[in-house]
């Protein structure tokens, strides 16, 4: 696993940034940058990445969330190996303009289940409860 900076950004010494020390913080940041991240994005590999903001623009039906959970555990089952995903839900809150994401998921060599929530609108330029 590639280790990443802390945000808010900070020296740790003269020329290095802060690496985010905890493992589970780790692998939310990198589950976070993956869902985030469109394909297409990272150069180096152009199929990494779910793209949620752009499933934002799509007609929200039952038949369209099952194809965005498909998405994300498709990805998650790709691209970390390190983790065992439990469940994927997703919950369109139409009132608010959002989409609720919610994923549990544990790492391989720990038995506490660990949840990501995300809550998307179109238009944000970020994650609303994400922490990066």
């Amino acid at each position: 696993m590639i280790y990443a900076p802390k945000f808010p950004l900070k020296f740790k010494q003269k020329r290095f940034f802060e690496n985010v020390s905890d493992t589970k913080e780790l692998v939310k940041f990198h589950l976070t940058n993956l869902l985030l991240t469109a394909p297409g994005e990272k150069i180096s590999d152009p199929n990494y990445g779910v793209g949620l903001r752009l499933m934002l623009f799509e007609n929200i039906t039952p038949g369209t969330l099952s194809n965005w959970q498909d998405k994300i555990t498709d990805a998650i089952e790709t691209y970390m190996t390190y983790i065992n995903l439990g469940q994927v839900l997703i919950e369109p809150l139409f009132d608010l303009g959002r989409v609720k994401i919610k994923i549990s998921y544990r790492l391989l060599q720990d038995t506490e289940q660990q949840i990501l929530e995300l809550s998307l609108g179109v238009g944000e330029s970020q994650a609303g409860s994400a922490a990066y």
